[in-house]
């Protein structure tokens, strides 16, 4: 197989900031309470007239834009989000034509927070066999329109944000140069702990959404933290060190690990059970919250404008979500 390499990044963030003061209006929580639980200090929120591939849709031009290529040479279109523009098609169908692109595959992942890396995984692969030429990967996220501002949400609620990202990956003829490996897993078992129950058909009666879901507040989402907690920082750090492991490495020989922004507590853990030099990770969730998908990809082009990342350094890329699904990559850029 040939050698698949990130060609071009980009990502859109909403211009609208939201601090914690503001959440204070609306929910019953405080600025200390927030940073001390969290370590988020703001987050963007979408315009109201904006839909999730309005977001990818800025993204992946960026990332094009970035990559030097058009639309129209992108031979398959891979999306991740938990905040469709509708419940039915998938979400990517959407997004196609604001690329301006037909005729080519589009699909939805659902493997939030960890998509990137589920993405990269199937795009290396398409790349690699010669199937595709070049796969455009992008997660995006409208996470405010899906808040509980109740005391039952708030906790979950504090964290999140909007936003976009997107990558571009194509062939390179330079070995060296590339997705180096891509290690992925997934425990069902943990499905429940941080789940949306409502609209499902799994409920036991015969309609997939009813007043009472919403009264009950069952079509928001709910989370166990200290399961998602332990396990979050468990899984990232076991998967980064499974990764060095596969591949031969130390800590010494990456250049930065760009993991997922959950919260700044939970990358603090992981920071200290690694036992790596803090100045190894990419950290932006105090600006941004946590974007579920959107935020992996999101740090990485931040990262590499920000000059944290340049031709030839060699990263590792890390997520955990929902399902739960976690992963890691090492990549040569």
């Amino acid at each position: 197989m040939a050698r698949s390499r990130i060609l071009g990044t980009g990502h859109y963030l909403p211009e609208r900031v939201v601090t914690n003061f503001d959440l204070m209006k609306v929910m019953d929580t405080t600025n200390e309470f927030i940073l001390e639980r969290t370590g988020i200090r703001r987050r963007r929120y979408a315009d109201p007239a904006d839909g999730t591939t309005d977001l990818a849709a800025r993204a992946c031009q960026a990332a094009l834009d970035d990559a030097g290529l058009a639309a129209d040479q992108i031979d398959m279109v891979v999306m991740n989000t938990l905040t469709p523009d509708h419940y039915n098609p998938a979400c990517a169908f959407f997004l196609q034509p604001k690329l301006g692109i037909t005729g080519i595959p589009v699909f939805d992942l659902r493997q939030q927070c960890a998509a990137l890396l589920y993405g990269l995984s199937l795009a290396d692969q398409y790349v690699g066999s010669g199937t595709c030429r070049h796969v455009l990967v992008v997660c995006a996220e409208i996470l405010s329109k899906f808040l509980d501002t109740s005391n039952d949400g708030r906790n979950l609620s504090v964290l999140l944000g909007d936003g976009a990202g997107a990558v571009v990956v194509g062939p390179t003829e330079d070995e060296s140069k590339g997705i180096q490996s891509v290690i992925l897993h997934a425990d069902g078992s943990f499905a429940t702990a941080l789940r949306t129950e409502a609209p499902g058909c799994a409920a036991g009666r015969s309609r997939h959404l009813t007043v009472e879901d919403i009264e009950s507040g069952r079509i928001y989402d709910r989370m166990e933290g200290r399961t998602v907690f332990d396990n979050g920082v468990e899984k990232m750090s076991g998967v980064v060190e499974e990764l060095l492991a596969a591949n031969s490495l130390s800590v010494d020989d990456i250049d930065l690990i760009v993991p997922h922004q959950p919260n700044l507590r939970m990358l603090e853990a992981i920071i200290e059970r690694l036992g790596f030099p803090p100045e190894k990770f990419f950290i932006n969730v105090v600006d941004y919250g946590n974007m579920a998908s959107a935020t992996l990809p999101i740090a990485l082009d931040q990262a590499r404008r920000a000059g944290r990342i340049q031709e030839g350094s060699l990263i590792v890329l890390v997520g955990f979500g929902a399902g739960f699904s976690w992963g890691a990559g090492l990549v040569r850029m």
